[in-house]
């Protein structure tokens, strides 16, 4: 039983963080001047691409580990762990890729803008509509993944006082617990 709940208890974690790791979100809050907002995005842009070497860096690393652990391991319990690290392995390789060639949410928004005729008044009037739309966007976003993790763990805390197995009681609680966590993140 104890291997059982340390599988399950590790299965659940590779689970949340990939997930945790990936939900950064980015967000200007400089002046509204296009000539601050090019050089944010001058500097995000290359951030993006350090942000996207390195997770496929480490992900290749993983991806290897989790092969050659695999075809070296004789017990199920470690061949199912080392398969795990090789899907998060290959996971952290395209959310990398991504970074590193598509960049953030606002590149569309820069490039457009950037590549138009319009004059720096111009911009700097869309960049401040475009500002005040993705700030009341963030924060519907962050409302609904506030709610979605509460959700999520009163159902786990419901489920668990349900549950009769010890160790899926266990699990039910950790799942509540960390959507918990997760939730009150998002409050701040």
């Amino acid at each position: 039983m104890r291997g059982i709940r340390a599988l399950l208890f590790f299965l659940v974690g590779l689970g949340v963080l990939p997930v945790w790791a990936f939900t950064t979100e980015m967000s200007y809050d400089g002046p509204v001047n296009w000539s601050s907002f090019h050089d944010y995005m001058e500097a995000q842009q290359k951030e993006d691409r350090l942000t996207g070497a390195s997770y496929m860096i480490s992900g290749v690393v993983a991806t290897v580990g989790g092969v050659v652990g695999y075809y070296n391991s004789e017990d199920s319990f470690s061949r199912g762990v080392y398969a795990i690290a090789q899907s998060v392995g290959v996971a952290a390789i395209g959310y990398g890729a991504h970074r590193y060639w598509n960049g953030n949410d606002y590149n569309a928004f820069f490039h457009a803008v950037e590549g138009s005729n319009l004059s720096s008044a111009q911009k700097v009037e869309v960049l401040r509509r475009f500002l005040e739309w993705e700030r009341g966007e963030r924060n519907k976003s962050r409302w609904i993944k506030i709610a979605t993790h509460s959700l999520i763990s009163v159902v786990n805390l419901y489920s668990a006082s349900r549950e009769e197995d010890k160790d899926v009681r266990g699990v039910l609680h950790f799942l509540a617990g960390t959507n918990a966590i997760i939730a009150f993140s998002y409050a701040f």
